[in-house]
């Protein structure tokens, strides 16, 4: 119980930074604070932020500027992964504007608003790696690089339906599904959430845009009324299942399974979700876990690929 208070202590104290803003010296001075106990060095100009750390350098817009603890986080993984540019002797990613940037896994370029989608595809693929000739759902696919790995698993007898309901990612969706000739991609322009109908969706092109009703901090004058489809309604409409789903929707994947019980008991399917997000106080993984093992699923949950994920299949 204590630790719990404490936890909401913590989280109200970032919920009051975050409304502040990002020019606020109060929350600069913050994140400059937690920045030094790991390592960083932050810089913020008007428009942009720089977190350094010995000779790597990472640029965010100043808007971008909840994401910076968990950008922070994930800082190895994205120049593990993303090739970065060589200036005077530093590396840099610079991610404050819209690029093309570089996988260093498979040589792939996409283009993306801000910030790319870091490659995980060993976390994907953890417990199931998509076949030629299956069906898959890529939720929460953004701009398309995951999705565009999961065409080339399934190939040309496969389908891989990307579910993205923000307008300015839908747009790099498109442009990189036609870079890549990824001809067996279907764009499905909705959310995925608990039931059928419409939602609030904090669309802005990020890696963080997602159903406001359950992000931990959500900006204000971005809220866009988006389509859902519940998880059953939306095998009905497109008129398969699939094998297997890769999911990131930012908090809303404990609504979607919990909403999808009784249709995921006759219809087996894989899964891997990044669950590492925050709802109602709890971390999605835990109550995923045990919706999953209530309808007779293996659930497994695990940070060792850099972050929380939770894999679920049939027994």
């Amino acid at each position: 119980m204590v630790a719990e208070l404490v936890t909401m202590g913590f989280q109200n104290l970032k919920s009051f930074l975050v409304a502040l803003g990002p020019e606020n010296p109060i929350l600069r001075t913050t994140l400059r604070a937690h920045g030094r106990l790991h390592g960083f060095t932050l810089h913020f100009s008007k428009s942009t932020v720089s977190i350094q750390k010995q000779n790597r350098e990472m640029i965010l817009s100043s808007t971008q500027y909840v994401q910076i603890p968990i950008m922070m986080e994930c800082y190895e993984l994205f120049f593990d992964t993303i090739e970065p540019v060589s200036s005077d002797g530093r590396q840099i990613l610079d991610f404050s504007k819209p690029a093309l940037h570089k996988y260093k896994r498979n040589g792939l370029s996409f283009h993306f608003p801000s910030v790319p989608e870091d490659d995980v595809m060993n976390a994907y693929t953890h417990c199931y790696t998509p076949k030629p000739g299956d069906i898959v759902w890529d939720a929460g696919a953004h701009a398309g690089a995951t999705t565009c790995f999961l065409s080339q698993m399934v190939g040309d007898k496969g389908t891989v339906y990307a579910f993205e309901p923000d307008e300015i990612s839908q747009q790099y969706l498109a442009r990189n599904l036609e870079m890549h000739r990824a001809a067996n991609v279907i764009v499905v322009p909705c959310a995925l959430n608990s039931s059928t109908g419409s939602v609030a969706f904090q669309a802005d092109g990020t890696m963080a845009a997602g159903i406001r009703e359950y992000l931990v901090y959500s900006g204000e004058g971005q809220a866009k009324i988006v389509a859902t489809l519940s998880f059953a309604d939306a095998c009905k409409k497109l008129e398969k299942v699939p094998t297997y789903v890769k999911m990131d929707i930012e908090g809303a994947e404990v609504a979607v399974i919990d909403g999808a019980r009784d249709f995921l008991k006759e219809n087996p399917i894989y899964f891997a979700i990044e669950s590492y997000h925050r709802v109602g106080g709890e971390y999605t993984y835990k109550a995923l876990e045990r919706i999953f093992r209530s309808i007779d699923y293996e659930v497994e949950s695990s940070d060792k690929f850099g972050q929380m994920f939770t894999w679920a299949r049939p027994k």
